[in-house]
């Protein structure tokens, strides 16, 4: 993972981020977001003040820590996803995107989320799909459960 470390005022790389479709049940279509590059934000006088950006703003959207099943077993009534083919758009509270982008998917993940109308979010302060499912497993990723659906 690349770390960028710097001041809000200063201005932000751009994040590129990665959308893994993940399917660990039948019933649970799942995506993994992985963002390679971590942002890091000091203060004016170069004090961290956030050791993870990425994570924080996913905290005030609504994401919660895997840990907390209750707090992201139901869909966030403010997040929305459409699939278009391989095209994901996901669209945060403010209606700007969180994800806009490709979404490589088997028949299964597809058949599942069209049987259940939505899908499971995770993301985690790592780079790799694998060490985010480790992550999800041991409560230290953040999850959020948002509507997908389906036109015929």
């Amino acid at each position: 993972m690349i770390e960028y470390v710097g001041r809000i005022e200063d201005g932000l790389p751009v994040l590129d981020v990665l959308a893994h479709a993940w399917l660990p049940g039948p019933s649970t279509p799942s995506i993994i977001y992985t963002h390679p590059l971590k942002i890091a934000l000091l203060d004016d006088e170069g004090t961290l003040t956030d050791a993870n950006a990425v994570l924080t703003r996913a905290r005030q959207l609504g994401w919660v820590a895997t840990s907390d099943y209750e707090g992201w077993a139901a869909p966030h009534p403010d997040w929305r996803a459409q699939l278009e083919g391989e095209h994901l758009l996901v669209l945060q509270p403010d209606g700007s995107a969180w994800y806009d982008g490709t979404l490589p998917a088997t028949e299964a993940w597809l058949a599942a989320a069209r049987a259940t109308g939505q899908v499971f979010h995770f993301t985690a302060a790592a780079n790799d799909p694998n060490e985010v499912a480790e992550q999800i497993a041991s409560g230290q990723a953040l999850a959020l459960v948002s509507t997908l659906p389906w036109q015929s």
